[in-house]
């Protein structure tokens, strides 16, 4: 496989394919963070476009739309970071990329103008007004603060002034690695209210006078496993910690009366994918209520109200959105589908008016579109599919909801899609979602690393959600605690075994790959079972004992795996791909980010290693720029295009041909 792989088929052929999906440049083909008042005359959103070339990667804008629908129009050129609508819906705060590399810039707007704008130097990452709407809050990330897996688990790189050979330092400490609270009073400066070593991951209004924020005494990215929820007096910004929880905790939400704080409660794999209970603490008793949410696992909330908290999530494979009433102590589903989902990472929805609801959404043969619900009935106020994406999508099969099996006689769910106008067995690839604790959703093709185009190559795809996943429970998601690598194998083994038995898929011609988590399952999964042609293993972990030792996060294995870091034998061992050799020779591509430290580059070596003993072709890949998962451009692309020659060559034809003009 060459190094530069741009002049491939593959690689024009995904080029071309994203391409027609996300339209020219300068086109909106999704976005985040719609947002809208009853009384206001537009609706806002954070619009994601490529501004240049699809190598040059995508950017984030601010935009309104009537909200009767219509055209949309930009209102700001530079990258947007974040977006919160004040309480009376009358002017939008926003945060931006400022000039300076190493500050960012807060604005507020109206309807016609900006209003105001003061600078920080950092990195925003939450905005929130208060309930009077006269001041906000700013959680902001110092200049070297290592970002969440999701956001690309890579430390932020201060701007060099030196020689560039000059060594890297790193300390441990330092005002710049630390997240803090910020207030602007709209007028003149924003002050900084809470310093280190207190370090805020969250942070809400909770009244005027309060903040309700989730905390930890350090810094690093890991320390967020056992954060613990305080309350942030406004003025001096001291904090009182008011619940210890026993997992994780997310999503903080001060009521706007200060009178409880909602937030989710649930065991996690991520910080910034928290789905389980929504849990309400009554600030003045200290009460702790985990109220029923008719088994929603809850993933975002909003208080639509003083007594009215509006929340998404997962119900299976149902997308779902409600209200929980505080007066009638009762929960009420306004809007449930499995045929489409919302929000970007995880069911997102903002309330607007008494009852309604404005999201994005979306289904794999379906391109993002601004919806607003009013009585369970969604309407589309615009779609955001690409002129060019219907004809792509079209011929890239449909996704269905799966169910089968595991050999303990639990049943396991996912997401199937199978190629258009085939009945008889074709090659698979099962893709491994991250997490463990999250779970795949009837999402936009467009999302897909090269599921989409290889459906309309004649593959069938499976996406399970095993034993860890979210939307089945706290007890389903719970119990790959102490157990990641075992009955989870064994879930996704059951699939593949139900799909074979089905008469859907040639067992001969079954792949694996993933990200993160996905990205272990991948290397895993061979060493278990002699099921696959080829693996091709994203963001792994091969060695959980140097995963423990160089990742951000070694709090991650510590509640994933049964035994210690510290000493031999148990899951550290037991549960390590690089430490197993293949069932059979299975053809392996590895591929990772050169500056990921959430699955740092080494672990993709060692499961390199491990593939090259086994006797197997395997080839590593290590992108020096790009962070975790490779969600960054142009090496998606180039990703999405090996995978897709990888596949072409040991799995499509059992490995007896190679696509005309490849070179290995």
């Amino acid at each position: 496989m060459e190094r530069d792989f741009r002049s491939s088929p593959q690689f024009e052929a995904m080029r071309a394919f994203y391409g027609s999906l996300v339209g020219a440049p300068g086109h909106v083909y999704g976005g985040r963070s719609l947002c809208g008042h009853a009384d206001a005359r537009h609706f806002h959103f954070l619009g994601q476009s490529f501004e240049k070339a699809i190598e040059d990667g995508a950017s984030n804008r601010l935009y309104r739309i009537a909200r009767g629908g219509g055209a949309i129009e930009r209102l700001d050129d530079r990258e947007i970071r974040q977006i919160r609508l004040s309480p009376d819906g009358q002017v939008l705060a926003f945060a931006c990329q400022g000039d300076d590399s190493e500050a960012d810039t807060i604005a507020i707007r109206s309807d016609e103008k900006v209003l105001a704008t003061a600078t920080v130097r950092g990195r925003i990452e939450q905005i929130d007004w208060s309930p009077d709407g006269t001041k906000l809050l700013v959680v902001v990330a110092g200049t070297a603060a290592d970002l969440a897996g999701i956001h690309g688990g890579y430390a932020q790189k201060t701007k060099a002034e030196t020689a560039a050979w000059l060594p890297e330092v790193r300390l441990g400490e330092g005002d710049d690695l630390w997240r803090t609270i910020w207030i602007w009073d709209l007028d003149g400066a924003p002050r900084q209210l809470t310093r280190p070593p207190l370090n805020i991951w969250e942070a809400s209004w909770c009244g005027t006078a309060s903040i309700a924020a989730l905390v930890s005494d350090d810094h690093s990215e890991g320390s967020w496993y056992e954060a613990r929820l305080a309350l942030v007096d406004a003025s001096s910004g001291i904090a009182r910690t008011v619940h210890v929880p026993a997992d994780q905790i997310g999503v903080v939400r001060g009521a706007p009366d200060g009178s409880r704080v909602a937030f989710i409660q649930a065991f996690c794999s991520d910080r910034g994918l928290v789905s389980g209970l929504l849990s309400i603490l009554d600030v003045g008793t200290g009460t702790l209520a985990t109220p029923d949410t008719l088994g929603v696992d809850v993933t975002s909330l909003e208080w639509r109200s003083a007594t009215v908290i509006h929340f998404a999530g997962a119900h299976g494979h149902e997308t779902v959105t409600g209200d929980f009433s505080l007066e009638g102590s009762t929960a009420a589903r306004h809007w449930a589908s499995r045929e489409l989902t919302n929000g970007e990472w995880v069911p997102t929805s903002y309330p607007i008016g008494e009852t309604g609801s404005l999201f994005i959404a979306e289904s794999w043969s379906r391109a993002p579109f601004l919806a607003q619900e009013t009585d369970g009935a969604i309407v589309e106020l615009l779609s955001l599919a690409a002129p060019s994406a219907g004809a792509a999508m079209a011929s890239c099969g449909v996704v269905e909801p799966v169910e089968w099996l595991a050999p303990d006689g639990l049943e396991i769910q996912g997401w199937l899609c199978r190629p258009a106008g085939v009945d008889g067995p074709t090659p698979l690839l099962v893709d491994v979602h991250g997490g463990p604790v999250s779970a795949h959703r009837n999402r936009w093709l467009g999302r897909s690393r090269a599921a989409a185009i290889l459906a309309s190559r004649g593959w069938t795809i499976l996406f399970p959600n095993p034993r860890g996943s979210t939307g089945r429970g706290d007890a389903f998601a719970r119990a790959v605690k102490d157990d990641m690598g075992g009955a989870d194998t064994l879930d996704i083994l059951s699939g593949v075994d139900a799909l074979i038995a089905r008469g859907m898929i040639d067992a001969g011609r079954v792949a694996v790959t993933g990200t993160s988590y996905g990205g272990f399952m991948s290397a895993w999964l061979p060493t278990q079972s002699d099921r696959f042609a080829a693996a091709i293993p994203i963001s792994p972990v091969g060695d959980w004992y140097s995963q423990h030792r160089t990742s951000q996060i070694p709090e991650f294995d510590a509640i994933m795996l049964a035994g210690s870091p510290w000493s031999a034998g148990g899951q550290y061992f037991s549960r390590s791909p690089a430490f197993f050799k293949h069932k059979k020779a299975v053809p392996t591509l590895i591929m990772a980010g050169g500056i990921d430290k959430s699955t740092p580059p080494g672990q993709a070596e060692e499961c390199h290693f491990a593939a090259l003993r086994s006797g197997a072709p395997s080839t590593l890949l290590i992108y020096p720029r790009a962070g975790h998962s490779l969600r960054s451009y142009p090496e998606y692309i180039d990703s999405a295009a090996r995978i897709l020659w990888w596949l072409e060559k040991h799995v499509a034809s059992n490995g007896a041909t190679t696509a005309k003009g490849d070179k290995q």
